[in-house]
């Protein structure tokens, strides 16, 4: 009984981690694109990255 406890307990705090470093990495990830678009607009330039993101109307 307290060992399955254990173990749930142990399994909680590994999917709550593994969901915190998730939401970071995306949260980090949406930080740096915002620097690159920052860096190239001071410089006049457009991002090559953006037309990845252009939805067509079709």
């Amino acid at each position: 009984m307290q060992l399955s406890l254990i173990l749930g307990v142990v399994a909680l705090i590994f999917v709550v981690a593994t969901v915190l470093v998730v939401l970071e990495d995306r949260r980090a990830a949406r930080r740096a694109a915002q620097r690159r678009q920052a860096r190239l607009a001071d410089l006049g330039e457009v991002d090559p990255l953006a037309a990845r993101q252009l939805k067509l109307d079709r």
